[in-house]
């Protein structure tokens, strides 16, 4: 399939309306082809690796960086408590955001063309699918460090495709971006993945097939991006938690510990011992003693032997007391957590402190959100590309699911002393801007709901004026309280008086 270059201008001056027109075929894009399951020539394969491989990795993370990021993304498949602590982090941000003015002067500025430059700026980012799309870049980067990717744009999507990581690199950064050098030897032996790639693959193919020297070229920007969590550590990728594997294959260790002690205790062995007589001859024939023994031992289930001995058997136990016992596995599981940096609180543990846990997730989040400003850092440079979107830029907001009532009620409590924080307060509750004021249209203009759904009326709610002539008394009070309303000590009072 023909595919026209989505760059149309400069690298720096990408006009997302201009190249959508160029070519028909490009603006009926509207999904993007992974794969062809009827010609899948490639399968993934998966690797247990053991725990002195995974020590040979870490000793050297540079020379071993592709056989560390296999080894997390197998971890992270076959163990819950990896997949869950990787979960929790990407769940540390909700991705509500909001569209701020950028270098614009109040007094000089054209309120109309700004409001149509505004309006396209949310028609592009409600196409980026930003909370549904940008958490899967949080788990890549939470998971394996840097997240590589490229966009397709056609006239009303934004999709992210993933590129292989074990074929990308960095080795520039631009506008605080880091850009992604891609090794285009992958297509030698993945010529049937070029297609569904976009056309800059294909035509920086070829120039790498006319010079075989050239095996790394750099993808444009702001089209193609790479987001890393190390953000300090951009020679390598280095993944987060890499240090946790040791831990996790702990936890494997002693469930298998476990469960071997506990098929042992379910073992039992009986002795049947032959008598002896004061003079040393035996009180019983040993024939006859063995007959004795065969039947016992035919009538034991399998887990109970049984053994004929003429002398005593002392049973030598390895187990612990039951004073100071512990459940080594969960000592493991809180040990991995701890080695983590995430409190063991957060993951059924019963001696949970809601401040301490309040604490803990706080610190967390600080982690999830720096992640989020590189994603926002990506998004502003794609977004100042576009002739309209120059003067405006996106800022995420630090809000997850356990800090929203507390960020929007600080929000709320700013714009009642006339402060500009409404559009904040709305995306710390879910509601973007680009729904903001069309759901207040919607509701009020079209649909009429403050009309329809008015609140029962009180003599609580309006004035004096506005009552019944008839209804007004010169009693003062309270109202009277009608029998069975009033305690029985004020209703012997009532009486007396």
């Amino acid at each position: 399939m023909a595919r026209r270059n989505a760059r149309a201008g400069s690298k720096r001056n990408v006009d997302v309306e201009g190249f959508i027109g160029i070519s028909s075929r490009f603006a009926q894009l509207n999904k993007l082809i992974t794969r062809d399951l009827n010609n899948n020539t490639s399968t993934p394969t998966f690797s247990l690796y053991s725990k002195d491989d995974i020590q040979t990795y870490l000793s050297n993370p540079y020379t071993y960086e592709q056989q560390l990021r296999k080894a997390v993304t197998y971890i992270y498949g076959a163990s819950s408590h990896f997949r869950r602590l990787i979960q929790y982090f990407v769940g540390l941000s909700d991705l509500a955001y909001v569209v701020e003015p950028y270098k614009i002067d109040p007094k000089k500025a054209n309120t109309k063309t700004i409001n149509n430059n505004y309006r396209k700026v949310l028609n592009l980012l409600s196409s980026m699918n930003i909370k549904t799309q940008f958490p899967k870049v949080l788990t890549v980067c939470l998971r394996e460090d840097v997240f590589y990717g490229t966009l397709w744009v056609t006239n009303d999507s934004v999709t992210i495709q993933q590129l292989p990581s074990d074929y990308c690199s960095i080795s520039t950064i631009e506008g605080n971006v880091p850009n992604v050098t891609f090794d285009f030897s992958y297509f030698d032996s993945n010529s049937a993945l070029l297609e569904y790639y976009p056309a800059e693959f294909q035509t920086k193919y070829r120039q790498y097939q006319a010079s075989r020297m050239t095996r790394w070229i750099e993808l444009d920007s702001p089209t193609s991006f790479a987001i890393k969590c190390n953000s300090d550590i951009l020679d390598y990728a280095l993944p987060p938690f890499a240090g946790l594997l040791r831990e996790l294959y702990d936890i494997e260790d002693y469930k298998q510990m476990k469960e071997t002690k506990t098929a042992l205790e379910n073992y039992a062995m009986l002795t049947m011992k032959l008598p002896m007589e004061k003079d040393g001859t035996w009180g019983i024939d040993l024939p006859k003693a063995k007959e004795f023994w065969r039947n016992l031992d035919s009538v034991l289930p399998d887990e109970v032997g049984s053994v004929l001995s003429p002398m005593d058997i002392n049973k030598i136990s390895f187990e612990k007391s039951n004073t100071g016992d512990t459940d080594t596995v969960s000592e493991a599981e809180q040990h991995m957590f701890s080695a983590a940096g995430v409190s063991s609180l957060l993951f059924n543990n019963e001696k949970a402190s809601s401040n301490a846990l309040l604490l803990s997730i706080k610190a967390d989040q600080a982690i999830t959100y720096g992640i989020v400003k590189n994603i926002q850092d990506a998004i502003n440079r794609f977004l100042q590309a576009q002739s309209y979107g120059k003067n405006f830029k996106v800022n995420f907001l630090n809000i997850s699911q356990y800090n929203a009532k507390e960020a929007g009620d600080a929000y709320l409590k700013a714009a009642s002393y006339g402060m500009p924080t409404i559009s904040y307060y709305c995306a710390s509750q879910g509601l973007g801007q680009a729904e903001l004021d069309s759901m207040s249209f919607l509701e009020t203009e079209v649909l009429g709901l403050q009309d329809m759904f008015r609140p029962l009326q009180s003599s609580s709610q309006i004035s004096s004026d506005d009552l019944d002539s008839t209804a007004a008394t010169d009693e003062g009070g309270a109202p009277k309280k009608e029998l069975g309303e009033v305690s029985d000590s004020r209703e012997i009072n009532s009486e007396e008086e």
